[in-house]
Parts: C-alpha cells; structure tokens; sequence
C-alpha cells in the first residue's frame, strides 16, 4: 500500500485547470480496451469522455448506450465535434476535418457542423478558430509536449532516414538489431529521460498535480516501457508511436479512424450521451441504469489511495454481475482494495496477456476488474 494513502484528499478538479484541451486524442490503446471490456451488443457502458476517440470506439460494437462523462468542458466539446462531424461528414471528409489529412478547407466544415453542436461546444469553438484551422487531433496540451519532443529534441538524435526506417521495420528481430545499434545511443537515452522527467510533463505535457500520487521515476518508467515498443511491439503498424514521431496517423489509425469502422460507429450514435460531471454525479444522475462495463481511463491516477478505493465501491454499486472495470496504471499503483472480497475479482491474467499488445506504451499496467 502507498506510504502516501492518508494525504489529505482533495478532487483533482480543485487542485489542476480544466478549461483546456488536454488530450486531442485518447491515448490508450481502443484495440486492448474493447477486447479487455468485453462490450456485448445491447449493453451500457460508461466511459471516460476525454477527446472522445474511446469512446466513439465502443460504438461499433452496438451497444444500448455509451454514456460518456467528463469534468472538463473543454473535452467534451472535443467529444461533441467529433460526433457530429461523424454524422455529417463523409468518411475522408472526417479525417480531412480532424487533421489526419492535410488538404481542406477545415472552417468550412466547421460552419456546416457548428449548428448542430450544444451552446457551450458552439461557443468553444467558435472563439478557436486557430484550433478548427490546425486539425483538432493536433491541438491538445499533451500532443504539443510530443511536438516539442519531435521538432526540438529528436532531431538532435536522429536523422529523418533514421526515423523512417524504425517504422518500416516489420521483424521483430531485426527492430531489436536496429534499435540497439543505431536507435538506443546515449544522446537518445539522455535527452529522452530529461525531456519526459517528472518536471518536464508537469510543465509541459500534463499537469504537476497529475503526479501528485506517483512515487516512482517517472523517466525510467516511461523508458523501459518506449523500449518495449520499439523492440518487440510491431513499429509498422504503430498509430501512436507513428503520431509521436512524425506529427499525424500516416499509415496507421487508431481503432475510430480506420475505414471498417466509420459505418459501424455512424450508424449508432444516438447511443451516445455526453455528460459532464464526475463519477458520482453521473451515477446520481442515472441512477436506474445498471452498466455492463466501465472504460475509466488512467482517471485513478490523480486521486489519493482512500478516493480509489471509494471510487471502486462506487462504481459497484452500479454494475452488473459480470460488468468489467477497465483502467491503466502509468506511474502510480491502483488496484489493492480492501474488504472487497466477494464483490470483484481482479482478472490478472488476461489483463498481463492483452497489455502486451499495447500499442499505446507509457503505461506501466492494464487492470481489469470484473464486478461478481
């Protein structure tokens, strides 16, 4: 148990700003999180708004509602955008519009979406036009920490030919060969544990009170878990490795860009309800609904130890016998609960079998619970 557990609680929302985008994508892994959800058709699902990529994803598999909440409204206009550009635009139209493709005309888009957004979303975007113009995956807080890393520090390791060729490499091991003799030097090993310490990601990518709980190097953390997928994860067939980069999703796309799922998704948007507010007021608000399986993200992260384990009662207390309980631990640890016994089992094995197919590679830990 963390030595930290009796810090004083206090919310997350109280302690970091929510009134910008943090995330313009999701960044864990909608491959692992559907297959670790288990999402039936017909069943509900509550799941963390963020940029809404997740969530959007849990569409195409026709479930009965996706409820997707959040504490920032930045965010859910984010969420908001996407929907109706998916109901309105067509399949390249949409990736024209978010940023994956360059060309178009993005606030001509915008002019044909906005009156179908909600007042506040309207109102986001209408004064952010810079943020419509740049591609709206390319505009959160943490994908211009990537940014950073990409045009100010990469090149000081690497050639563009270097680059390219760790994401043309389809074997394992000659990615293995070419990683440990010409990527792992000791410029790469150096200014990459500076660029993404504790202090750089608090100031540049997430926020300083997004650690508040982690008692590990954040460093060696995330570079033990980059090498993984630069050695045995497939580097070809990487959306957020190929993000990271070279700045977009080129010869890869995370699960809700790729062309099989556009109809599946479209098709089942009146599913979709956006919510803002916590955990809490999203149940006190729905209290008759009974959830099939929860995507909550990394969200356990930035709360103290106490406010997890009330958490996790919490979310029982709405879950269906059988329901899952899917989370990533990055840096702090999150799944001991005492006093549980009988009301969840934690599902280790599938969980350690999926996470090594992560695609999405900072974190340390894919937790899967399932509510009995």
């Amino acid at each position: 148990m963390p030595k930290n557990k009796d810090i004083p609680d206090k919310s997350i929302e109280e302690r970091a700003r929510f009134d910008i985008i943090r995330y313009a994508s999701c960044w864990e892994d909608a491959d692992v999180l559907l297959k670790a959800l288990n999402v039936k058709e017909g069943g509900a699902y509550l799941s963390i708004a963020s940029a809404g990529d997740n969530s959007l994803s849990l569409l195409s598999r026709s479930p009965s509602l996706v409820l997707a909440i959040d504490i920032n409204p930045v965010q859910l206009a984010c969420i908001e955008i996407r929907k109706v550009a998916f109901q309105k635009l067509s399949y390249d139209e949409l990736l024209t519009f978010l940023g994956v493709n360059g060309a178009g005309d993005k606030g001509a888009f915008y002019q044909w979406l906005r009156n179908d957004l909600s007042q506040d979303a309207r109102a986001f975007w209408d004064r952010h036009p810079d943020l419509i113009d740049k591609g709206i995956i390319h505009v959160g807080k943490f994908e211009n920490y990537f940014g950073l890393f990409r045009k100010r520090i990469l090149p000081l390791i690497h050639s563009r030919r270097d680059v390219e060729r760790l994401l043309s490499i389809h074997d394992a091991a000659e990615r293995t060969t070419f990683y440990n003799t010409t990527w792992n030097t000791f410029r790469w090993k150096l200014l990459f544990k500076i660029f993404f310490s504790r202090a750089m990601m608090g100031k540049l990518g997430r926020d300083p009170e997004f650690f508040k709980y982690v008692e590990t190097d954040v460093a060696s953390r995330i570079f033990k878990r980059a090498e993984y997928a630069l050695t045995i994860l497939p580097t070809d067939a990487n959306p957020y490795l190929e993000y990271i980069l070279t700045g977009n999703f080129r010869s890869s796309l995370p699960f809700y860009l790729r062309r099989e799922n556009f109809d599946k998704i479209r098709n089942n948007m009146d599913k979709l309800v956006i919510f803002k507010g916590n955990l809490r007021e999203a149940f006190q608000r729905n209290q008759s609904t009974k959830f099939d399986g929860f995507n909550l993200s990394d969200i356990f992260e930035y709360m103290s130890y106490n406010q997890y384990e009330q958490e996790i009662r919490n979310i029982l207390d709405y879950a269906r016998p059988g329901a899952r309980l899917v989370y990533w631990n990055m840096l702090a640890d999150r799944k001991q609960i005492g006093g549980l016994e009988g009301k969840i089992k934690f599902l280790d094995q599938e969980a350690s079998e999926l996470f090594k197919y992560d695609k999405a590679f900072f974190y340390k830990a894919l937790i899967i619970g399932e509510a009995i």
